[in-house]
């Protein structure tokens, strides 16, 4: 198996994997404007959203709809949207910083 196969194929698992429980007290994420967005991936060095929701889209074979950096307490997150071919879209949570599924969401 070619190594970028076998990449998009571990982020699928990981992407599809449960993750930690979402507290249904637990506060909603604060997203960003697209300013302090731009503002935020170039002064921490962020990862690219549009290559994480490519690649999240890859995945879980779905159409990318959007990506939008939030705030989780302290954390960073992108949440990327995406458009299932049964018509569903699905959210799946990743760090902004390492790319890799946050722990304190799960995929909705």
């Amino acid at each position: 198996m070619h190594s970028k196969e076998s990449k998009i194929l571990a982020l699928a698992a990981a992407l599809l994997s449960s993750a930690a429980a979402f507290a249904a007290d637990r506060p909603a994420l604060q997203c960003l404007a697209v300013a302090e967005t731009r503002q935020l991936i170039a002064d921490r060095r962020l990862g690219d959203p549009f290559a994480l929701m490519q690649a999240a889209s890859l995945a879980a074979h779905a159409e990318p709809i959007n990506a939008r950096l939030c705030r989780d307490d302290d954390e960073l997150v992108y949440e990327i949207s995406l458009l299932r071919r049964d018509g569903r879209v699905v959210r799946i949570y990743l760090d902004a910083a390492t790319g890799k599924p946050h722990a304190g969401h799960k995929e909705r």
